[in-house]
């Protein structure tokens, strides 16, 4: 797509790409989900946006993120969404040689997880306006941290640091919500 910086994953390094899915309503909505238990999945019982493992029959980033996203919600992005920013790139802490891309999603205010693959848990839309007043330390995993606490969803880390970017750059006018959420095709 011309104007996005998604850079081309090389044979030699570990590339994910994530959807930051930002619902268009009265007051914006973002989708986090939380990951099944899995003992052999280090993020199991996290919380976490709908992505994965960069395939190289996906072709690029974008369409990872846009094949996760329909198997793990059922949402078809290249459908019903519109690709609004990338953000820059992100290392988790626990597999700092894992690169992970997110990129910014538009839907509609219609548009909701139609199924669960099993990787999630339940999916969730969060108001951005709620984010600060759910911001807060917490013990995770036996640490206190930094983290955003929605219900029995807690919300840290790579998957925290990549919504405080967004609930910032929507507060601060570089991201317009209110564009209409064409499909990318």
């Amino acid at each position: 797509m011309a104007g996005l910086n998604i850079p081309k994953p090389s044979g030699n390094e570990a590339w994910a790409a994530v959807a930051v899915i930002l619902k268009r309503c009265q007051e914006p909505m973002v989708l986090v989900g939380k990951r099944a238990a899995n003992p052999s999945d280090p993020w199991g019982g996290d919380a976490a946006f709908p992505g994965g493992h960069y395939e190289t029959s996906d072709g690029s980033l974008l369409d990872t993120a846009i094949r996760e996203t329909r198997e793990e919600t059922g949402i078809d992005l290249s459908k019903v969404g519109k690709v609004a920013a990338v953000l820059g790139i992100e290392h988790p802490r626990n597999a700092p040689e894992l690169n992970v891309l997110p990129i910014v999603f538009i839907v509609d205010c219609n548009v909701d997880a139609v199924s669960l693959s099993g990787e999630f848990e339940y999916v969730k839309w969060i108001r951005l306006s709620d984010i600060p007043n759910l911001d807060r330390v917490t013990m995770v995993k036996g640490n206190a941290k930094r983290a955003i606490v929605v219900g029995d969803m807690t919300i840290w880390g790579m998957t925290r640091r990549i919504l405080c970017k967004l609930y910032n750059m929507v507060k601060n006018g570089e991201l317009n919500v209110n564009v209409s959420a064409k499909p990318l095709n």
